[in-house]
């Protein structure tokens, strides 16, 4: 039997991958097994983190459908089998004073997600970890699942060049690694 995987997903980092490949439509359902079959595991569970788009007190009615848009995509992730969608918050920050545009921050999102990769670790619930993300603020919950003593693999964007998407430290820690590109993905794209 092959070793079982949680698979996590930085929704806002992939946000971001995704934009710099052109906004391809994915199959999140077929890329998750995909990605778990790249490094050998059977996929356990992947949940999503991310955060609905930001409503101001007044929303004008782009707001409104961005948001009805975003609600409605994570409700069908959540209906995908072996997924669960967890989501933080935007917080309001200002205004930015060159564009009149909301500074918005991401909030409990990071935390949601360490929680679930150290609840997993100290469960040994799973043999295998999987991130798909680049943020180096993961390391310490990293390497608490690797002296758990399970295989930690990461999944991430470009490493070099303009588009540099992924901390070093973060991608040195991991015991096994995936580069996401249009190649890999293409064979993912959702079908219109």
């Amino acid at each position: 039997m092959l070793d079982r995987a949680l698979l996590l997903i930085d929704g806002g980092y992939l946000d971001f991958l995704q934009r710099s490949f052109g906004s391809p439509r994915l199959d999140y359902g077929r890329m998750a097994y995909t990605i778990c079959d790249h490094f050998g595991f059977t996929l356990l569970r992947c949940v999503y983190f991310n955060c609905l788009p930001y409503l101001s007190g007044n929303p004008t009615p782009e707001e409104q459908e961005a948001y009805r848009r975003k609600e409605g995509f994570y409700q069908r992730l959540q209906r995908l089998d072996r997924f669960e969608v967890k989501l933080g918050r935007l917080a309001f920050r200002g205004m930015d004073e060159n564009t009149g545009k909301p500074v918005l921050e991401q909030k409990q999102v990071d935390v949601l997600l360490a929680i679930e990769m150290v609840y997993a670790a100290a469960r040994r619930s799973v043999d295998a970890i999987i991130l798909l993300s680049g943020d180096g603020d993961f390391l310490p919950a990293l390497e608490l699942v690797k002296r758990e003593g399970l295989t930690f693999a990461l999944v991430h964007g470009p490493r070099s060049g303009p588009q540099l998407t992924v901390q070093e430290g973060l991608w040195e820690a991991a015991d096994l690694r995936l580069s996401l590109d249009m190649t890999f993905l293409e064979p993912l794209l959702r079908e219109v």
